[in-house]
């Protein structure tokens, strides 16, 4: 009888010391840790020429920066509650307008999620402004390129080499203007000034893009509105930007306006890895170099290779 109700004993001060260690533990780890929440800083970058995947522009390029990589990067910090604040790390020259305007739309929505700062590292210029003006504040290299607000547009014409080797084009068009920025002819009038107002219509669309998000910052709009590029320290006293720096102190100043920690962890957001298989079966270029329509660019310095039978409207911004 003493040996039973020793052994039932011992159970029950197992069961009790068990239990309060148990509570402990889970204190422990749920409890203080829980309110420990680390707040990090997104660091997202933006490189290369904007394009379509399917763009004319790609064959030349290089690097292309194009609306579905900057989708995929923004889906990763959307609904992660860690990333307080995001710098977009920006090395663009521009590219296309329409593309500018996809990845202008997409950040300007994330500005309103999250705080956003915007680095300009090398180029920042056209498209690659553009695509900064969304941002809570612009930083930039003293070195950088920036601005180059407008548009441009440029033909190339064979019609005076074609003659001499005694090659000679026909063209059989339902309108006078199908074939507008033909190479292989001279432009009428009446198509030089179809192209101009183009390139006006699309510069205006982006002054009004730097009217809306840099307001009275711009100290003179007539001299910005020339399309000039600046270097980091000319935009800093022209108003375009923000600040000027390195990428260290945009990040500062991306935590004390998202009011975490300067020294705040960093996590760089990079676009998802094709596959083995997307690799193997990425799509080919000969359609897109067969293509006869015309894409308006944001883009400075202009690019030196451009595709024969192409009319491409650059914006310089």
């Amino acid at each position: 009888m003493r040996r039973s109700l020793k052994w039932w004993v011992w159970l029950l001060l197992g069961l009790i010391i068990g239990a309060i260690l148990s509570s402990g533990i889970n204190y422990f780890l749920q409890g203080p840790a829980v309110s420990v929440r680390l707040e990090y800083v997104g660091l997202i970058e933006l490189s290369g020429t904007i394009a379509y995947s399917d763009s004319p522009l790609t064959l030349f390029s290089g690097n292309v920066l194009t609306p579905n990589d900057v989708e995929q990067l923004i889906r990763q910090v959307v609904g992660d509650s860690t990333i307080r604040t995001i710098v977009l790390v920006i090395n663009s020259p521009g590219g296309s307008a329409a593309a500018s305007e996809e990845i202008y739309s997409m950040l300007k929505k994330l500005s309103e999620e999250k705080v956003v700062v915007s680095y300009i590292s090398e180029y920042g210029a056209s498209g690659g402004y553009y695509i900064a003006l969304p941002s809570r504040e612009i930083i930039a290299s003293p070195h950088a390129l920036t601005g180059s607000v407008g548009a441009v547009s440029m033909i190339l014409n064979y019609k005076e080499l074609m003659d001499k080797i005694g090659v000679k084009a026909e063209t059989f068009k339902s309108g006078k203007l199908k074939d507008v920025g033909s190479a292989w002819r001279e432009l009428t009038d009446e198509e030089r000034s179809l192209l101009i107002s183009i390139v006006d219509s699309v510069a205006d669309i982006f002054k009004e893009r730097v009217r809306e998000h840099r307001g009275i910052k711009i100290k003179n709009y007539d001299e910005v509105f020339t399309a000039r590029p600046y270097t980091g320290a000319q935009a800093l006293q022209a108003g375009i930007i923000d600040g000027v720096g390195s990428l260290d102190q945009a990040v500062k100043r991306a935590c004390q306006l998202a009011g975490i920690p300067e020294d705040s962890p960093r996590r760089w957001i990079r676009p998802r890895a094709p596959s083995i298989l997307e690799l193997l079966l990425g799509g080919g270029t000969s359609e897109q170099a067969m293509k006869l329509n015309y894409e308006v660019l944001l883009m400075w310095p202009l690019p030196s290779i451009l595709e024969p039978r192409q009319l491409i409207p650059l914006l310089n911004e």
